[in-house]
This record gives structure tokens, sequence and C-alpha cells, in this order.
């Protein structure tokens, strides 16, 4: 019998991945200095010269630089809220709510410059989108918080109470990063503190003894 002969086509080579665009590398320079000084500290022309692009590039994409902050900031809050929602581990309300404060604590450190010059501005000098896309982010970090906590109906009032309880971790951690007044343990342990009492008189419930949602248990 004769045999027949297959003949196996090799794979196509696969493509070489594509470069990132002026847009990108716009982006991603604009990131990184923004991240080390702040807003303010940051020129259109080094962000131009970081990225390699020719300095009118960043105005035809992006209009201004308060554009630029803008995209740059929608980035930066995806990326925290990708890694603080997932660094929820543990056996207890209050060990998950500590591995994400940890977690919360380095991405501030990650981004120290644009974190400070937020906070000293009290945003006065941050438009109100900025404004808005990280107070989006604190929502859906306190929509775990709830979760966590076991708590299904929540109201208002609880809200609030964890947007301040929110806000007074965020000045610790200010504390932290530009006086040195206070070390890391201390911001955790004193975080914690106050959420055992506004969990006990407002959220009627106990970072101890609530029970986690089976899907959070780890």
């Amino acid at each position: 019998m004769r045999k027949i002969e297959t003949s196996s086509s090799p794979h196509p080579p696969s493509k070489p991945p594509r470069p990132p665009s002026g847009k990108q590398r716009i982006l991603r320079a604009a990131e990184g200095l923004f991240a080390k000084r702040g807003f303010l500290e940051v020129s259109a022309a080094e962000i131009a010269k970081e990225a390699g692009v020719a300095h009118g590039l960043l105005f035809h994409h992006f209009g201004s630089m308060e554009e630029l902050y803008a995209d740059v900031t929608r980035m930066a809050a995806q990326s925290m809220d990708a890694a603080q929602l997932h660094s929820f581990r543990g056996k207890t309300p209050r060990q998950q709510i500590a591995s994400f404060l940890r977690a919360h604590m380095r991405a501030v450190k990650h981004r120290e410059g644009d974190a400070v010059f937020r906070a000293r501005s009290l945003n006065a000098g941050v438009n109100e989108t900025i404004t808005r896309i990280w107070e989006a982010s604190r929502q859906r970090a306190i929509d775990k918080l709830l979760e966590v906590l076991g708590v299904t109906n929540s109201t208002m009032k609880m809200r609030v109470c964890l947007r301040a309880w929110i806000a007074f971790h965020d000045h610790l951690v200010m504390g932290w990063l530009t006086e040195k007044t206070l070390t890391q343990a201390e911001v955790l342990d004193w975080t914690l503190s106050q959420l055992d009492q506004l969990a006990l008189n407002v959220l009627e419930t106990d970072l101890d003894e609530a029970t986690l949602p089976n899907s959070m248990q780890t």
C-alpha cells in the first residue's frame, strides 16, 4: 500500500508586539512624573521629553495639562482599586481590613508626590473631575468594607461615617508620609481602633466576631 505523505506546515511566526503609541508613551511618562512630584511640579516639556515625543503632540492628544492629569488619575484610580479591592485576606473582618489598609498605604507611598499634592491643596488646586474620580474610588472601598463587615442593608449614616473614617485614615497616612511623626504600625493601629468604635456604635457589628460572606473567606 502506498504511504500517503502528509506535510505539516509550521506555525506562522508570531507578530512582534506593537510598540506603544505616542499617546500611550505620554500617559506612561506623565503617570510616573505626577506620581513622584505632583501635578503642579511637572511641566509639559518634561513629559514630552520623558515620552520621547514632540511637545505639541501632548496637546494634540489631550488638549491641556489638566485633561492629561485627569486621564492619568483615572488610570491610577483603576490601578489602586484593583490592588486594594483584591487585598482583603484573612479569616476575620479585622484581618481582612488590616490587609486592605496595608495595601492602601503601599499604593499611596507609590504615588507619594501626587498624594501629598492633593492633600495639601485641600481641593483648591484640584479640579472637580479629579475630585470625582477619587471620591468614586472611596465609595467603592466603602462598598467592599460593608460587604466584609456583613452589613447588607447600609444606611446613609453608615456610609457617611465610613467616609469620615477613611478621611481620618488618610490624614494619618499624610502624617506618616510627610511629617514622619507616625509609624506605619501606629497608623494601622489607630485606624483600626477608630473602626472598632464605629463598628459597634453605628454599624452594629464587631470586627472580630462578624461572619465573613462565604465568597470572602480565605
